[in-house]
């Protein structure tokens, strides 16, 4: 699981919105308060960190909702 690495990269990104509160795995980041523009960052910055590529078939709201699906996502993609 890549839940750890993909909070603190969330967390670097999306401070403004959570501030020191623990991002939990079932948060919604939608609901906290990201948006699109502030996604497509986050993605970019997993993409670099795992040095991945998400999938066109990933690039929905669903697939970025919270930190699990991410982890499931990029799980997918690792296993590959």
């Amino acid at each position: 699981m890549y839940t750890e690495s993909i909070k603190q990269i969330a967390t670097e990104n999306l401070s403004e919105l959570f501030g020191s509160t623990p991002l939990n795995d079932e948060d919604n980041l939608y609901d906290l308060g990201m948006t699109s523009l502030q996604a497509v960052t986050l993605m970019i910055a997993l993409e670099e960190k795992f040095a991945i590529r998400f999938p066109h078939t990933a690039l929905n709201a669903q697939s970025f909702e919270s930190v699990r699906n991410i982890n499931s996502v990029i799980e997918s993609v690792l296993v590959k």
